[in-house]
Order: C-alpha cells, then structure tokens, then sequence
C-alpha cells in the first residue's frame, strides 16, 4: 500500500526584470516567456577570463537585435 501525503512547497517566480542592454523593466507573463538568460563560465584561456562568471538577462527584443545577423527562421 502506498500512502501519500501533502506538502506545501514555495517556489520563487520570476515578476520582472530588467534588460541589461535596454535597461527596460520587463513584466507581464507574455514577455516574460520571452525573457533570455545567459549563464556561463569562462573556461581556461576563455576570452571572457579562465573562470570569470558571466551573466546577462535580454529582453527579446535585444536578443533579436544582436543576433539577427547570424539566424536563421525555420516555421
């Protein structure tokens, strides 16, 4: 026999943020699906610094904007 209980779980959402390109403020569910984060740490010899943490949070549109030039759409 399996016997289940309940619990209560907190979970932080994110409410909003800010683009650190545009430095708007970005709300609302729609925009924040499109919200795009960028973690990363810089390996040995890494142009960003053997080991250097780098973070950057983009709105959509900025992403759009800095890399456009290199996508590709495929519906």
């Amino acid at each position: 026999m399996i016997i289940y209980k309940t619990e209560t779980v907190e979970q932080e959402i994110m409410d909003k943020f800010f683009c650190d390109k545009c430095k708007k403020e970005v709300f609302g569910d729609m925009e924040l699906q499109e919200a795009y984060t960028i973690r990363l740490l810089g390996g040995y010899a890494s142009v960003f610094g053997d080991g250097c943490r780098v973070d950057c949070d983009l709105c959509q549109r900025c992403l759009k904007e800095l890399i456009e030039d290199f996508c590709t759409y495929n519906n």
